[in-house]
């Protein structure tokens, strides 16, 4: 009894000393219990002398903002045990000698905590050198990895490599001419997707829908997020739609390869309202999208009407490519293709 009631009249004391560093972080009580369940590390003696420290680094040396810490540290509890000079400090040295911004880093950071827990040596270096290896310019590396540093969990051997041969033998996007890393500085992210139930059959998918081998390889290189979307769900309602408007295959086809991001563009909100225009207000075809599929990468309210009222008013009438794909300054000062008579400019054309 005696036992039962020193305890209860001095509770802090059995208390582990991270679990009131933690409270005096602002963390709240089941935050902290799942973070001394999932690092046992926080429990064990000498944890105490790591934690200000760690936190300290975090905040001034890797420059996460102090509000942001507890949320970083629920996610990674480890951060706060590491080993300053063996773990933290080497990783957020080498990134800064890679010519990486504070603020990169400190966003990496937040990204995925736990690239703490990698080797330098072991995995953060053949991760760079394969990158190098894979076409990636070295200016670039550091961001590359910096926008995707999960791939600081990714075999090489059983997750990259694999990747990379797919996106080569039968994606067909080449080494050479830099394209496959034009295609990894774009979207690194490609490495976090399963080839079998993701990459491959969304290939598949853009094939049955009529794109040849090279137009599927353009689309990768310009547009490699499209690779990792799930066709069925995403890009088949689109298609439908399109073929519903009476658009064939073909041209569905000649419109996706012209113009990829259509399969992502909103039907209601894109589609849908920008064909209407083109044909029951400018009196066009929807052979002229196809002629022109960037057509659809343009804002109805912003570009596509107000150029075309501006033309309409001046009594001129010209392709969707004309209207379209000069800058304003051009535009404005009548700098036009005008199909068949491209050398025709208008003069005092404003809006």
């Amino acid at each position: 009894l005696r036992e039962r009631a020193m305890a209860e009249s001095s509770p802090a004391t059995t208390m582990p000393v991270a679990s009131l560093f933690l409270k005096e972080k602002g963390l709240p009580d089941i935050s902290i219990r799942k973070m001394m369940n999932k690092c046992r590390g926080l429990s064990r003696p000498g944890a105490e002398d790591r934690l200000r420290p760690n936190w300290s680094f975090l905040e001034k040396h890797v420059g996460l903002p102090k509000r942001k810490i507890p949320s970083t540290v629920l996610k990674c509890p480890h951060l706060l045990v590491l080993s300053l000079p063996d773990k933290l400090r080497p990783m957020a040295d080498l990134l800064s000698g890679l010519g990486a911004k504070p603020e990169e880093i400190a966003a990496a950071v937040l990204r995925f905590p736990n690239v703490f827990l990698y080797s330098v040596e072991e995995k953060l270096c053949p991760l760079l050198g394969f990158l190098q290896g894979a076409g990636v310019p070295e200016p670039k590396i550091s961001k590359v990895f910096l926008s995707c540093p999960r791939l600081l969990s990714y075999s090489i051997d059983s997750k990259l490599e694999p990747t990379l041969r797919f996106l080569e033998h039968e994606v067909g996007v080449k080494r050479e001419e830099n394209c496959m890393g034009k295609l990894l500085a774009r979207w690194p992210h490609i490495f976090g997707y399963s080839i079998e139930t993701r990459l491959r059959p969304t290939v598949l998918y853009l094939e049955n829908l009529g794109l040849s081998k090279e137009d599927i390889s353009r689309v990768a290189i310009r547009f490699p997020h499209l690779l990792c979307r799930d066709a069925d769900k995403t890009y088949r309602p689109n298609v439908e739609f399109l073929s519903s408007l009476g658009f064939d295959k073909r041209q569905i086809s000649s419109l996706v390869s012209g113009y990829p991001p259509l399969l992502l563009s909103s039907v209601k909100n894109s589609l849908q309202p920008k064909i209407e225009f083109l044909v029951n207000v400018m009196g066009k075809k929807m052979e002229d999208a196809v002629a022109y599929p960037s057509f659809f990468a343009h804002s109805l309210g912003k570009k596509i009407e107000p150029r075309y009222r501006k033309l309409e008013k001046d009594g001129i009438k010209c392709s969707l490519e004309g209207m379209l794909s000069c800058n304003q300054k051009k535009f404005s000062e009548g700098n036009l293709g005008f199909g068949q008579n491209p050398a025709l400019k208008l003069a005092h054309l404003s809006l």
